[in-house]
């Protein structure tokens, strides 16, 4: 038994020991009161005068400024394409051929087709002069009553019938020179183009969904063509942070893919209604993107700053207590000893810098920890926290 309570007792003496080597290699000052003095230890802070901002912080997801699919008008097998994901392309670049044998020989058909309807004009053009003469010589005749009137009648219906060929093949060939036109219209749809109205000249292809040598229907999707300069980020605010927000406002975004760069975009649209399960409203934030860094489908956060104040009284958050009557601070009293005062305050903004008090005004010092130990007039021994 006795030697139970030897080795509790080397126990006891190793593990003050070793607290007071921990406590002494400690890099800690806290206040201490004097035995029976009854203060209370306590951490504060000045009150001070600087600029603070009210940010709120959103979570977003980046779409492209623009983007469209680009599709052949007619069907065909692929023979070559251009381009492929993440290529440039610039306005009305062809971005595929398709194979044209069947259109370059609808060409060819339509253009021997108008060549023969063009000769047939010039021979029923001649026709037509011939009979002409052949009518004016028996009016001539007749008019002599070397001719009957019915030589006369005859020669007038050849004349007109074959102005009215002429009419007829006239019209045939404006046919002909239309289904050539269409042929060729057909033959150039072998050529498959990234076409956009805008200013921009240049995009960016998105994604390829056809291989060379597939055989694709007509308005098949081959590539997509994004436009990401500009890029656009997609973002949601709730209900309480939607009144804050303005078009035109200028917002700060950073991604997880470049962690140690920030940039500036403005809001550009603000949705006008809310989605019935989240209860958040879409808005939408244009950055420049000129280095075109940013990609559609990355994870942004975007800062908004909602207000400032170059002139507030500041105070460290961890200085306001929340009570049932509203927050408030221990102010510190200058005495021997100093002692606290509880004062409520009306806060303002929330930012990095502190937490700004609009009422009363303020001055001196605040307890910023060890409120729970405080009540009106308790004497305190202070431990100065440097000023922010």
């Amino acid at each position: 038994m006795s030697i139970y309570r030897w080795g509790i007792g080397l126990v006891t003496i190793a593990a003050i020991a070793a607290g007071a080597w921990w406590l002494r290699n400690q890099d800690v000052a806290l206040p201490a009161a004097e035995e029976g003095d009854g203060r209370i230890a306590i951490e504060a802070a000045p009150v001070e005068t600087g600029s603070v901002a009210d940010v709120r912080t959103f979570t977003g997801t980046l779409e492209a400024g623009d983007a469209f699919t680009v599709a052949p008008k007619i069907g065909a097998q692929i023979e070559r394409i251009h381009v492929d994901i993440g290529d440039r392309v610039s306005q009305g670049q062809v971005v595929a051929e398709l194979n044209d044998d069947d259109a370059t020989q609808a060409v060819a058909e339509a253009e021997a087709e108008l060549a023969v309807a063009r000769a047939e004009v010039e021979q029923a053009e001649a026709d037509a002069r011939l009979a002409r003469r052949e009518f004016e010589r028996t009016r001539s005749l007749a008019e002599r009553d070397l001719a009957s009137t019915s030589e006369l009648d005859t020669t007038r219906a050849r004349a007109q019938a074959q102005s009215a060929a002429v009419a007829v093949a006239r019209a045939r060939v404006t046919q002909r020179e239309a289904a050539l036109a269409r042929a060729r219209v057909q033959l150039s749809y072998t050529r498959v183009r990234a076409d956009w109205r805008g200013g921009d000249d240049e995009r960016v292809v998105g994604e390829r969904m056809v291989n060379e040598g597939d055989t694709v229907a007509a308005n098949t999707p081959l590539v997509s063509v994004l436009r990401i300069v500009p890029i656009t980020a997609a973002v949601f605010a709730p209900e309480s942070d939607y009144a804050q927000l303005s078009s035109g406002q200028t917002v700060s975004v950073t991604a997880d893919a470049f962690p140690k760069r920030t940039f500036e975009g403005r809001i550009s649209r603000i949705a006008p209604r809310f989605e019935r399960d989240s209860r958040q409203a879409r808005f939408e934030v244009t950055l420049a993107n000129e280095d075109r860094a940013l990609k559609p489908g990355m994870f942004v956060a975007v800062r908004v700053t909602v207000a400032t104040n170059d002139e507030a009284t500041l105070v460290p958050e961890q200085a306001i207590v929340r009570r049932e009557e509203g927050p408030g601070i221990y102010r510190i009293i200058a005495g021997d000893p100093p002692t606290v005062r509880f004062v409520p305050v009306t806060v303002g903004i929330k930012g990095e810098g502190g937490v700004e008090i609009l009422e009363p005004e303020l001055s001196g010092r605040v307890v910023t920890l060890g409120q729970q130990m405080l009540e009106d007039d308790a004497p305190v021994i202070v431990s100065e926290l440097p000023s922010s």
